[in-house]
């Protein structure tokens, strides 16, 4: 046998490695198909170049269909792959952009979205202070071990030390596929655990330039690593979240400067109604002046006072939290923390943060 019959002769094994039996649509499943089918190309295009072969014509016709057969199969089934990505994503896209424009319940949504993409399960963190930290995890049939994840990464924030996988996205702003988890030692080693996950796709949600989250989603459940394709997709989804965590923001702060616009004018309101009222009772406001000492505060609700937003700024203010490290936590810019902050001290007619968290001490809502 000569050589450029050995030639085909090695390209029908490939075939056949490949190919279920006779039928060139049978089974087109192996990545590697595409690599072999381009080598067997090569082969029988240098085997028809020679015009000296002449014993492997029957054969070469026969790879030659079997191969071009074989070829048009894993394009068809490329598309039809593609066709069901792209409609997935848009169904995705599309209920993101319906959501309701809070953070909060965009950060809860987000890995129900992802799973409704075809990964089994997904993780959404936040990263505050140099730290990665777990907010939501969602498997489909188990609420259970999604809670246990969750857990661990709450309660065991992790570090971006270099070499971690996850400071390469933040660094870089790039999705990364991560594989053979159990044993590399550049994970969350107590989340991997916990997960029992084999490989994983991590993309970066941005804030302008600046990454505020992470996005995480596997296949466990299906037995399948992750791939490129998979990459793509928890991408374009991280483009979509960020879309809609902005337009959610702009619409927390403009419900929070309408609050305010309200709470000005009734204080207006008010002045002007008793504008004419004069009392010579100076105990009546100034007690401190016969007393020596200060009013007591007013014991009320700030719930009365202050949005939902504001008084969840006021309550981390009080925990010591500085404006950065609000704005990490609420996934907010610094900016609209200021603005909440101003807010405050203005509705709770305060001049410091000191003050205004003592009057959160006197309230009920503390």
């Amino acid at each position: 046998m000569d050589h450029n019959e050995a030639r085909v002769r090695a390209v029908l094994d490939g075939l056949r490695g490949v190919l279920d039996g006779a039928d060139p649509h049978g089974a087109v499943q192996s990545a590697d198909a595409r690599a072999i089918i381009a080598g067997a190309w090569d082969a029988l295009y240098d085997v028809l170049a020679d015009s000296t072969s002449s014993g492997a014509s029957v054969e070469l016709l026969t790879a030659l269909h079997r191969l071009s057969g074989l070829d048009h199969a894993l394009v068809a089934a490329g598309h039809a792959d593609q066709r069901e990505i792209s409609h997935r994503l848009g169904d995705v896209l599309a209920q993101l952009e319906a959501a309701p424009c809070s953070v909060d319940d965009l950060v809860r949504l987000a890995p129900q979205l992802i799973a409704d993409l075809g990964f089994d399960r997904a993780i959404i963190s936040h990263i505050a202070d140099g730290m990665w930290v777990s907010q939501a995890v969602f498997i489909a049939d188990d609420p259970q071990w999604a809670q246990a994840i969750n857990l661990v990464g709450q309660e065991q924030p992790q570090p971006l030390v270099p070499g971690l996988f996850e400071t390469e996205v933040v660094r870089r702003r790039q999705a990364v596929v991560v594989t053979n988890v159990q044993h590399e030692s550049r994970v969350h080693r107590p989340i991997a655990d916990a997960s029992r996950s084999t490989s994983y796709v991590a993309a970066p949600i941005l804030s302008g330039s600046r990454v505020v989250g992470l996005l995480h989603a596997d296949r466990y459940l299906q037995g399948r690593d992750i791939d490129v394709i998979d990459r793509e997709v928890l991408s374009a989804f991280s483009h979509g979240l960020r879309l809609a965590l902005s337009r959610a923001t702009v619409a927390e702060q403009l419900q929070s400067a309408s609050d305010a616009l309200k709470s000005a004018a009734a204080d207006a309101d008010t002045a002007l109604a008793g504008v004419h009222e004069v009392s010579l009772d100076i105990s009546a406001d100034h007690p401190e002046q016969l007393t020596g000492r200060p009013a007591p505060a007013v014991s009320t609700s700030l719930h009365d006072v202050l949005t939902r937003r504001e008084l969840e700024v006021l309550k981390l203010v009080a925990e010591g939290r500085t404006n950065a490290g609000v704005a990490a936590t609420l996934v907010i810019s610094e900016g609209t923390v200021k603005q909440h902050v101003k807010h405050i001290l203005r509705k709770l007619r305060v001049g410091n943060r000191a003050e205004a968290v003592s009057r959160l001490y006197q309230s009920a809502d503390r």
